[in-house]
């Protein structure tokens, strides 16, 4: 079951600037979307209401849309390598660093810690 204060399609193209009417990239967004919330589900203890329902505070919503972002862009670059351009129009290549330091610091509040 999603829950309802979790972010959704609307709230990811308002953080990107999209128009809502564009719809050209919604197919990609909404499964970068569900896949950032199905990884944030594993690593987070979610903090909950006074009924038990689930909240999304600030934090987790940021961590969230930046790995939403994150996934969508990859389409763009499958083996994980993107091109940029340097000064005096060099351009070289970079790897994508499979560590988001960002979303680590968000999520480190409500991070889950494995005991074994």
């Amino acid at each position: 079951m999603t829950n309802p204060s979790a972010p959704n399609l609307d709230q990811v193209k308002a953080w990107l600037g999209l128009a809502a009417e564009d719809t050209a990239d919604d197919v990609v967004l909404q499964q970068s979307l569900d896949a950032a919330l199905e990884q944030q589900a594993t690593r987070v203890l979610y903090p909950t209401d006074d009924f038990g329902v689930e909240l999304f505070p600030a934090d987790l919503t940021e961590a969230v849309l930046l790995m939403t972002q994150r996934l969508a862009a990859r389409r763009n670059s499958p083996e994980g390598i993107v091109g940029l351009s340097g000064a005096g129009g060099d351009f070289t290549a970079a790897r994508v660093p499979a560590y988001d330091s960002d979303v680590a610091a968000l999520e480190a509040p409500y991070r889950i810690i494995p005991v074994a």
